[in-house]
């Protein structure tokens, strides 16, 4: 088994279907990508990282596979162990120093550790010290079927503070250029969606969250928004009235936008 870092953070495992890896098996995992790098760790011993190389779009970068190889690394990015690696290709150690079991468990510490590592750095930033009390509070749910974090945002969980700080302004402004593109129709209710992250809200707090942020386009006199934003709730209102879920036990979503 070798596992997958993506650019979010979320790590698959992802499996040979015979004792090691073909060819095809590792290349198909980069079919977008102009070509493909491989590497050795010398953290981790008898270790391959295959990663795709493209544009190097600056919200692909891939922060922890990057720590881990000390290479810009703009994609996800498959860690594999020698083990499973075709002996006939000649690209392995000829000795394991560290057997499956053990790659594993370091492999995963490290990555933990890593991601860790990029959190206290960001935490240690002046930037989010001056923002922390005012940004939206977030629960993670998990991950999309395409491997994007999922996100819940509840209007009920906002601090005060939130609503009333200019972060909010710009919350709803990011809010509604997504929804004004991507028209809500049914269930879950995606408020913001990139190559990394999805933000969606329960069923049953759609109607709330819109008529907050309709009360910041009041105050900035963004009629034209408001008005659009008004016919968003009537819309919504009228087709999922009686639909309600609970997207927290809903175990396969589909997201209404890109």
């Amino acid at each position: 088994m070798a596992v997958i870092v993506y650019a979010n953070g979320i790590t698959e495992d992802y499996r040979p279907s015979k004792l090691v890896f073909t060819e095809k098996e590792l290349v198909q995992l980069f079919t977008e990508f102009r070509d493909i790098r491989t590497v050795r760790i010398p953290v981790l011993l008898n270790t391959w990282c295959i990663f795709g190389v493209g544009d190097n779009d600056p919200t692909d970068f891939n922060r922890i596979v990057s720590d881990i190889t000390r290479e810009a690394v703009y994609s996800h990015a498959v860690f594999v162990h020698d083990s499973e690696i075709n002996p006939e290709w000649n690209a392995t150690d000829s000795v394991l120093y560290k057997g499956y079991s053990e790659f594993l468990g370091n492999l995963k510490k490290i990555i933990d550790d890593v991601a860790a590592n990029i959190v206290n750095e960001f935490v240690a930033t002046e930037e989010y010290e001056d923002k922390v009390d005012y940004l939206p509070q977030l629960e993670t749910l998990g991950a999309t079927p395409d491997k994007r974090i999922l996100f819940l945002y509840n209007p009920d969980d906002q601090t005060k503070s939130f609503y009333n700080n200019e972060e909010f302004t710009k919350f709803s402004q990011k809010v509604y250029d997504y929804i004004s593109e991507n028209r809500q129709i049914t269930d879950p209710f995606t408020l913001y969606a990139d190559k990394k992250a999805v933000i969606v809200v329960e069923q049953g707090k759609v109607e709330k969250f819109l008529s907050t942020i309709l009360e910041d386009f009041k105050k900035r006199e963004e009629y034209e928004i408001c008005t659009n934003i008004t016919k968003m709730i009537d819309e919504w209102t009228a087709i999922n009235r009686d639909n309600s879920k609970n997207i927290k036990n809903n175990g396969s979503i589909t997201i209404n936008g890109k």
